[in-house]
């Protein structure tokens, strides 16, 4: 892992968490690049190996590292509804993702995704999903 990619809006509360949690643990961890990605559709020609994405997702109780394909892409209507779940599935990379509750505690999401950074750092083995993992829908990432 050399790279953090996280995603949110700063403007919405309930979408800017998984940035304010990136902000403060960028500080910690100088050997890893975190990069804010401000629209999904930088995603496509992103080399996405060595990454971890951090993001919040809807319908998981806490912070825990999650299997892209537990991500469900909401039905897209039109080009403002590309959320996060589309764009892993329109380009078929395989990629680690740290969830944090929609409305989870700021301080609480820190300590927790600092502790899964670290055990991924010692750590190479492929992830096993969460259980809390299933059937959850990403945010939609698209600036306002």
């Amino acid at each position: 892992m050399k790279k953090v990619l996280y995603f949110g809006n700063p403007y919405i509360k309930e979408d800017s968490l998984a940035i304010k949690v990136a902000e403060k643990l960028k500080k910690e961890f100088l050997g890893i690049e975190f990069l804010y990605v401000q629209d999904t559709f930088q995603l496509i020609d992103m080399d996405l190996s060595n990454s971890i994405l951090l993001d919040v997702v809807q319908s998981i109780k806490d912070v825990s590292l999650i299997n892209q394909d537990n991500i469900i892409s909401s039905r897209i209507s039109t080009t403002h509804d590309f959320d996060l779940g589309f764009f892993l599935k329109l380009t078929n990379k395989k990629v680690k993702i740290i969830g944090i509750p929609q409305f989870y505690d700021e301080e609480k999401a820190v300590d927790k995704v600092k502790a899964i950074l670290q055990n991924l750092s010692k750590t190479s083995p492929p992830s096993q999903p969460s259980k809390n993992a299933s059937s959850m829908k990403s945010r939609d990432h698209t600036p306002v």
